[in-house]
């Protein structure tokens, strides 16, 4: 018994020693050319700069967390000039679709707000080149709004509600 206890101890202080992963990262990779090699990650915590002695060269770990605005899926109408952006994205509450330089037709368009799973949230008519609509009502998280004439999708828009 004593030899077990002695064992697990061993484990123990080996395991307070060694050195664990300090961030849960969803990608990385490693890269080479002739003049070096590279390994990345994106989704880290922690923040560090670091210059060789001459300091001419400065690197700056860490993550940068960009703006996205995309418009996603496929064009099925290019005939269709459409114009829109949805913004402030990512956004807490309130997300507004603008037009610009586009015909409305007299019955209007719909935008139609979907989670990531397909589940439909709302739907909105869309009558003026300015549409706002509330996003703060739902978690955290990635949606697509739909832009609508008729049956036929014009754009598909990724919103991010943080």
């Amino acid at each position: 018994m004593k030899r077990i206890t002695t064992f697990i101890v061993f484990l123990l202080s080996l395991a307070g020693a060694t050195f664990a992963q300090s961030a849960i990262v969803p990608l990385g990779g490693d890269t080479q050319s002739n003049s070096g090699s590279v390994s990345y990650t994106v989704g880290q915590i922690a923040v560090e700069s670091a210059a060789n002695s001459n300091g001419s060269v400065t690197i700056v770990e860490g993550v940068q967390q960009p703006y996205e605005i995309m418009t996603v899926g496929v064009d099925e109408y290019p005939q269709i000039a459409l114009n829109a952006v949805v913004y402030p994205n990512p956004t807490e509450n309130l997300a507004q679709l603008r037009l610009n330089g586009f015909e409305i037709p007299a019955d209007g368009l719909r935008a139609i707000l979907y989670d990531g799973n397909g589940k439909q949230l709302q739907s909105l008519m869309v009558t003026d080149d300015l549409t706002a609509f509330q996003i703060g009502q739902y978690a955290t998280g990635t949606y697509y709004l739909e832009l609508r004439d008729g049956k036929r999708v014009l754009k598909t828009f990724k919103v991010i509600r943080k």
